[in-house]
């Protein structure tokens, strides 16, 4: 049966771009449909549509009140998705994406807690660099992100940033790796070797730029792409393993291999070489209920990973105070 179309199934329609196929889709004929369409322009005193005889084209008026039905539109399910989650009538759902550090830090533990407080959570992770994970949030496809949000402002209208957490990153490589060898290495000395990593965000990028000229940043973002980019940590951690490639990650990502004697860090450090990362959402699109719930254990599981780590620094601080008495008591006899 024949339905009058509303400024809902035209905003679902759009994507067609063909008055025809639109019209059939709604069971209607397209002259039809051009008739029914004027009323609702009549009603509203604006045109939506351009004035081509096929084309299914918005007009400047008709783009600004199809922007606001479409987030209208997105509200009324997130409010219907609410409503049936808080009265268990279908299972939490999360669909978002991580980048590497946080796929290999908080987040792990954040749905380990979750699934353990409500069995019926159904979660999908999408692990990549910012960049991707941007636009799958942008075009809805993801609810939310978790990574270092450095190249934010190239998406400064579309997307909500919260900072979650700041992290220093080092360069880790095998035991018995050259640049363990001798002092402790310049940026120049580490960027001889291949780095083996996801890629590295503009901030980050000019530094290395500016000591390797052979590094070339990509021309469109300022990131820098690496000879083995690999987005899955686990795997970047193997190929430094294997061979002389250089690796980036946060102290905490590292620590238990570091102790295992599996990885080794590079003793370099700089004030730039920090991450920053955060949750981030389309603009004018809220969170589920279950999304909320996330963000707060995720906070929750950082502030504890930040504090452990922290422990650790002072507990290495005092070993190496200690360590210096006992070698000069040495050198003296």
């Amino acid at each position: 049966m024949a339905k009058s179309p509303s400024l809902l199934d035209l905003l679902a329609m759009l994507p067609a771009g063909d008055i025809a196929r639109t019209a059939r889709a709604l069971g209607l004929s397209p002259e039809l449909l051009r008739k029914r369409l004027g009323a609702i322009e009549s009603t509203l005193g604006v045109d939506l549509l351009g004035s081509a005889t096929r084309a299914l084209m918005p007009a400047e008026t008709g783009k600004l009140v199809l922007e606001h039905a479409g987030r209208i539109l997105s509200q009324a399910r997130d409010f219907t998705r609410d409503l049936e989650e808080l009265a268990g009538l279908q299972s939490p759902v999360i669909n978002l994406g991580a980048d590497t550090f946080v796929a290999q830090l908080p987040l792990g533990v954040t749905l380990g807690r979750m699934i353990t407080a409500n069995s019926r959570l159904r979660a999908r992770v999408v692990v990549a660099d910012f960049e991707e994970l941007a636009r799958a949030v942008i075009a809805g496809e993801l609810e939310l992100g978790v990574a270092d949000t450095s190249g934010a402002a190239r998406h400064p209208t579309r997307l909500a940033i919260d900072p979650v957490a700041e992290y220093a990153l080092h360069f880790f490589v095998r035991p018995g790796h050259p640049l363990l060898s001798d002092a402790p290495p310049t940026l120049a000395n580490v960027l001889v070797f291949p780095l083996a990593m996801s890629r590295v965000p503009q901030r980050i990028a000019v530094h290395l730029a500016d000591a390797q000229s052979q590094l070339r940043p990509d021309r469109a973002t300022g990131d820098l792409l690496p000879a083995l980019r690999i987005d899955d940590f686990a795997v970047a951690k193997f190929a430094v393993a294997a061979g002389d490639a250089v690796g980036l990650a946060p102290a905490p990502a590292i620590e238990t291999d570091i102790r295992a004697r599996r990885l080794a860090a590079v003793p370099f450090e700089a004030p730039w070489l920090r991450a920053s990362y955060g949750v981030f959402r389309a603009r004018g699109r809220g969170l589920s209920r279950a999304a909320q719930l996330f963000v707060t254990q995720l906070r929750q599981v950082d502030a504890a990973i930040l504090a452990r780590a922290a422990r650790s620094a002072r507990g290495t601080a005092r070993r190496k105070a200690a360590a210096k008495p006992r070698a000069r008591r040495r050198k003296a006899g």
